[in-house]
C-alpha cells in the first residue's frame, strides 16, 4: 500500500491535522496490522476528508466516518484485543473485566454510539477508554484508523473530545466525587458512576462514599467492578457491608452478566434509593504487552527496568537490620515478589505514608510507589519527611506516562530542606540510601524508569564529579555543555556523543554548584535539559546562582497518556535542533 493522502482536500483544518496525526501514527504501527486492517484505516482517514467541513469536532467526525463502512471486528473483544496488540500496551485485563458493565449501559440507553449519551454516566475508571470506543465500534460509532491510533493520538483515557462527559487527568479516584456534586445538583435525575474496586481503595473515593450516605444522594448508582486486583492483588476484597453503611440497598452480581447488571440498574431507579452493584468479575494481568515484548527474560540485565532492581537494594539494605516496605499497588514494578515482606495498601496513598510513619524510628522505612501518587497526599509526604526518620521514599516515574505533571520535581524540591534526588541509575540510588542512613536521615527520590541497557550503554562513559554530577567528555575546555537533569540524561548522552560535545548529569533538583561552576562558565554556551515545568526548575537555579544565561530544554504542557511522550519525542527534537544551528560551537 503505497496511497497517498492529501489533508488539503477542503477538511476543516483542526480536524485535518488530527486527520493528519491518526495516518502518520498508522504508518508507524503498519508493522502491527494487517493489510486489510491498514488499507481500510486508510480509506476510512479519506472519507474523515470529505466529511471533516461538516463536523464540529473530532469525535463528531469519528462517528461520520464510521456510519460510511460496516464494523471491521465482529464483537468487542475482538475489537479491543487488536487495539492493544496494535498499540503493542495498555490495560486489556481492566477493559475485559468491565465489557459487560459497558454492555449494559449501552443496552440502558446511557451509551449510544457517539459515547457518553449523558452527563448523569460518570467512568471513574479513567484507563478503560478503549472499552468504550470497541462497544462503539460495533455500534458503527468509531472507525478502525481512531481504533488503531489509541494510545497515541487517540487518548485512552476518558477525554470530552472523544465522546465521554467528562475528561480526567487521573485515570482514577475521582469519580465517585464527580457523580455525587452531579446527584446534589440534579436531584431529579438518575446519576449512575462506574468504578473499580481498587479506585475505591483511593482516600478521596472514601469521602465521596461516606458523603453519599450522610447527604441522602438517593439518585447515585456506583457500579463497581470487584475483581480483587489493582495492578498487583489489592490487600484484600471489597466489602459489601462498607458500602451497606451508606447506600440504600447493595447488589451483588455477576459482572460478566450483562442482563443481571441492567436488571440491578433499573430496580435502584424504579425504587429511587442509593444503590451500589458490585460486580464479581475476573481480571488478568493488568498491563498488556505485545507478545513480541514477552520473550525477553524479565531480569536479564541489559533487558529489565532500572525501578524494578529496586527489591534487590532493599534486600542489601535489610542485611544491616530491620527494615519496613509499604507499596501503593506497585509491587511488581519495583520487582518485589511474595517471598519478601512487604505491605501493600493498595491505592491508598495517605495511608501508605502515615503506615510508614508509625513504625520505630531508629529502623529503616521505604514507601514505594508512583510520583503521581504522591501528589494526591501532598500534606501528608510533608508531614511524613518532617516527623520521622530513615524514611526512604522512592517515586517512581516515567514521563508522560499518565499525562505526568511536569512541575513534580519542583513541588518535591520545595518539600523538603535536604536534597531530592532525581536518579536513573540503581547503583546511584543504593548510593543515595547508604549516605542518608549513615546520615540519620530521610531521602526522596525520583527514580526515572528505564530500560537498563541505557543506563549500562552511559554507566562506564562518565567520571563521578561529586554526589550529584557525573560528567562526559568535560575535558575539552570551552564549547558547547549540556546540562541535564537525570530525566534526559539518556537523550542527553546521545545528542553529546553525536555532536562531540560536553554533558554532565545532575543528580538533584537543587545540586552544590561550586563543583561545575568552572565548567560551566567556561563554556561558551550552556545548554538545560530536563523534564519539568518553565518555573523554579534546573535551567533558572543554574542561572540565578551562577548569573549566566543558558538555553532550555523543557516541557511545561499537559500530556494526555500515549506512546508519543515528551521523553522520546519532543524534547531531543528539541536539543538536537539546538546543537544543529551554525551558532552551536562544540566542544574540542
Amino acid at each position: 500500500m503505497n496511497r497517498s493522502i492529501n489533508f488539503d482536500a477542503g477538511a476543516g483544518p483542526m480536524l485535518a491535522a488530527q486527520l493528519s496525526g491518526i495516518a502518520e501514527c498508522l504508518r508507524r504501527r503498519r508493522a502491527f496490522m494487517s493489510v486489510e486492517e491498514y488499507a481500510r484505516a486508510l480509506e476510512e482517514v479519506e472519507a474523515g476528508l470529505d466529511l471533516a467541513g461538516e463536523c464540529l469536532g473530532i469525535n463528531e467526525l469519528s462517528v461520520a466516518m464510521a456510519r460510511r463502512f460496516m464494523p471491521f471486528y465482529q464483537g468487542a473483544t475482538l475489537c479491543l484485543e487488536r487495539i492493544h496488540e496494535i498499540s503493542g500496551y495498555g490495560t486489556l485485563a481492566s477493559c475485559l473485566s468491565s465489557l459487560n458493565i459497558a454492555e449494559a449501559l449501552f443496552e440502558s440507553g446511557l451509551c449510544d454510539e457517539a459515547g457518553v449519551a449523558t452527563p448523569n454516566l460518570v467512568i471513574g475508571r479513567g484507563h478503560v477508554a478503549p472499552l468504550f470506543y470497541a462497544c462503539r465500534h460495533s455500534r458503527r460509532g468509531m472507525p478502525l484508523a481512531f481504533l488503531a491510533a489509541v494510545h497515541d493520538k487517540v487518548p485512552s483515557v476518558v477525554h470530552k473530545d472523544y465522546g465521554f462527559a467528562y475528561s480526567m487527568r487521573h485515570s482514577l479516584g475521582e469519580g465517585v466525587g464527580i457523580a455525587l456534586g452531579r446527584a446534589r445538583s440534579h436531584r431529579d435525575q438518575r446519576v449512575v458512576c462506574i468504578a473499580g474496586d481498587g479506585e475505591l481503595n483511593e482516600g478521596v473515593s472514601y469521602e465521596a462514599i461516606r458523603l453519599v450516605g450522610e447527604l441522602e444522594a438517593r439518585n447515585l448508582t456506583l457500579i463497581v467492578d470487584s475483581n480483587g486486583r489493582g495492578i498487583d492483588p489489592l490487600p484484600g476484597k471489597l466489602s459489601p457491608a462498607y458500602l451497606a453503611a451508606y447506600f440504600d440497598q447493595v447488589f451483588e452480581v455477576d459482572g460478566h452478566d450483562t442482563q443481571a447488571i441492567g436488571e440491578c440498574m433499573r430496580d435502584a431507579e424504579r425504587q429511587q434509593r442509593s444503590a451500589a452493584i458490585v460486580c464479581h468479575t475476573r481480571k488478568g494481568s493488568h498491563s498488556f504487552k505485545r507478545a513480541s515484548h514477552q520473550a525477553a527474560p524479565p531480569l536479564a540485565p541489559g533487558k529489565t527496568s532500572s525501578c524494578s532492581l529496586t527489591a534487590g537494594l532493599i534486600d542489601e539494605a535489610r542485611a544491616d537490620g530491620p527494615a519496613h516496605v509499604f507499596t501503593a499497588d506497585l509491587a511488581a514494578r519495583f520487582g518485589l515478589t511474595p517471598s519478601q515482606v512487604y505491605c501493600n495498601v493498595g491505592l491508598a496513598e495517605s495511608a501508605l505514608l502515615t503506615a510508614a510513619m508509625g513504625c520505630p524510628e531508629e529502623e529503616l522505612k521505604f514507601v514505594l510507589t508512583d510520583d503521581k501518587y504522591y501528589l494526591n497526599a501532598i500534606d501528608v509526604l510533608h508531614s511524613a519527611l518532617i516527623g520521622c526518620r530513615n524514611l526512604h521514599v522512592i517515586a517512581a516515574r516515567k514521563n508522560g506516562v499518565w499525562g505526568g505533571p511536569t512541575y513534580v520535581p519542583t513541588v518535591f524540591g520545595l518539600l523538603t530542606e535536604e536534597a531530592v534526588y532525581e536518579l536513573t541509575d540503581p547503583q546511584d540510588l543504593l548510593a543515595c540510601i547508604r549516605r542518608r542512613r549513615a546520615a540519620g536521615g530521610n531521602g526522596l527520590y525520583l527514580m526515572y524508569d528505564q530500560p537498563m541497557e541505557r543506563i549500562l550503554a552511559m554507566r562506564d562513559k562518565y567520571r563521578r564529579l561529586s554526589d550529584e554530577f557525573y560528567a562526559y567528555q568535560t575535558e575539552r575546555a570551552g564549547g558547547t555543555v549540556i546540562l541535564s537533569s537525570e530525566s534526559m540524561a539518556y537523550e542527553a548522552f546521545q545528542a553529546a556523543t553525536a555532536k562531540g560535545c560536553a554533558h554532565i548529569r545532575a543528580l538533584s533538583t537543587r545540586p552544590d554548584l561550586e563543583r561545575v561552576r568552572k565548567l560551566l562558565l567556561e563554556a561558551e554556551e550552556v545548554i538545560v535539559a530536563e523534564h519539568n515545568g518553565s518555573r523554579f526548575n534546573l535551567a533558572e537555579y543554574v542561572e540565578s546562582r551562577l548569573l549566566i544565561r543558558v538555553r532550555k530544554v523543557f516541557s511545561d504542557a499537559y500530556e494526555w497518556p500515549r506512546i508519543d511522550t515528551f521523553q522520546v519525542s519532543a524534547a531531543p527534537r528539541m536539543l538536537e535542533s539546538m546543537l544543529s544551528e551554525p551558532s552551536c560551537v562544540l566542544a574540542g
